[in-house]
C-alpha cells in the first residue's frame, strides 16, 4: 500500500481525518462507503495520482475521524465534506463516491452547486418516493436489526478474522481492495445505522436540482436498477452532460467487483471533461 499525507480538519469540534496524494494537479475528493473509510479508495487513488491531487476523507464515524454523536444527521456529512474542500483550499475538485459517500456528493452538487466540478456516483442509496406498506416497513425493520447485529458482531472479531472473512465472501476481489476494507470494518462507530446518513429526499427531486455534469455507475446487482437510471436521464434539467453506465457482473461494490470495467468508465467520462 502507497505511504500517503495525511491531515486533519476541525469541523464545529469533530476531527475529520483525510490522505492525500499531493502535488499541485486538479483536485479529485473520493467519499467512502458505510462502513469503509478514505483508505478504501487506495487501488482508486494510485490510477489517479499522475494526473490529480486525490484527497481520500474518513467521513465521521469512520477511520480514524471522530466518532458520531446524538445530534449527527446526513447533514453533518455534507457540510463537513464542504468544509474540507475549503480548508484545503480545492477549486473546483471532482467528487467522486459510493454508496452513502455518493449521495454526499449529491448533496454538495445540490446544496453548494458551484463548488463541485463534476460528481461522479457509484451505485449511490437513493430511495424512491414509494410507499411502504406496513408488512414492508416491518420487513424492513427486521433486516435492519439483523444487519445490526452482525456488524456488531463483526467489531468484535480479530482484523485476521474480517480479513479472512472477506476473502471468503467476495473471492473476486484483490487483496489491495480486501486489506483496507477489513480494516475499516474495525474503525468505523457501529451506532451508524441508527441515525439517518442520507438524504431523505428521493431522487426524483434531488435529481432535477443537480447543475454540474454527472456521471452515474451502476451494477447489474446494486441499488439503482437500469429502470431507475433511465428515469434519472428522464429527470435531468440542467444544461451540463449527464451520462450513466451499467456494469454487469457487479453488485454494490463496483469497482471491486469490476475494477477494469470501472476504470473504462470513469477515465471515459474524466476524457470528457478534458474535450
Amino acid at each position: 500500500m502507497p505511504e500517503f499525507k495525511q491531515g486533519d480538519v476541525k469541523v464545529n469540534g469533530i476531527k475529520i481525518h483525510y490522505y492525500r496524494t499531493g502535488g499541485k494537479k486538479p483536485p479529485f475528493v473520493l467519499l467512502h462507503g458505510a462502513t469503509d473509510n478514505g483508505l478504501c479508495w487506495t487501488p482508486v487513488a494510485e490510477l489517479l495520482s499522475d494526473k490529480y491531487d486525490v484527497i481520500m476523507p474518513d467521513a465521521q464515524g469512520h477511520g480514524l475521524s471522530d466518532r458520531l454523536d446524538p445530534a449527527f444527521s446526513f447533514e453533518n456529512h455534507t457540510n463537513q465534506g464542504v468544509a474540507l474542500i475549503r480548508e484545503m483550499g480545492l477549486k473546483k475538485p471532482i467528487i467522486m463516491g459510493h454508496s452513502m459517500g455518493a449521495g454526499t456528493a449529491v448533496n454538495i452538487a445540490v446544496e453548494f452547486p458551484s463548488l463541485p466540478k463534476t460528481i461522479i456516483l457509484e451505485d449511490p442509496a437513493w430511495r424512491k418516493e414509494d410507499t411502504l406498506s406496513p408488512e414492508q416497513e416491518r420487513e424492513m425493520a427486521k433486516q435492519h436489526e439483523a444487519f445490526m447485529k452482525s456488524l456488531i458482531d463483526v467489531s468484535k472479531h480479530t482484523p485476521e478474522e474480517v480479513l479472512a472473512d472477506g476473502r471468503q465472501a467476495n473471492p473476486r476481489w484483490s487483496e489491495v481492495e480486501l486489506a483496507p476494507w477489513a480494516r475499516a470494518k474495525l474503525q468505523f462507530d457501529t451506532t451508524l445505522f441508527s441515525t439517518m446518513v442520507i438524504n431523505p429526499r428521493s431522487y426524483e427531486e434531488l435529481v432535477p436540482q443537480i447543475k454540474c455534469p454527472t456521471l452515474l455507475i451502476i451494477a447489474e446487482k446494486g441499488i439503482v436498477s437500469k429502470e431507475t437510471a433511465e428515469n434519472i436521464a428522464r429527470l435531468w434539467k440542467s444544461r451540463k452532460p449527464f451520462r450513466w453506465v451499467q456494469i454487469m457482473g457487479a453488485t454494490h461494490n463496483i469497482r471491486r467487483d469490476q475494477p477494469s470495467a470501472f476504470k473504462k468508465a470513469l477515465f471515459d467520462w474524466l476524457k470528457t471533461l478534458a474535450d
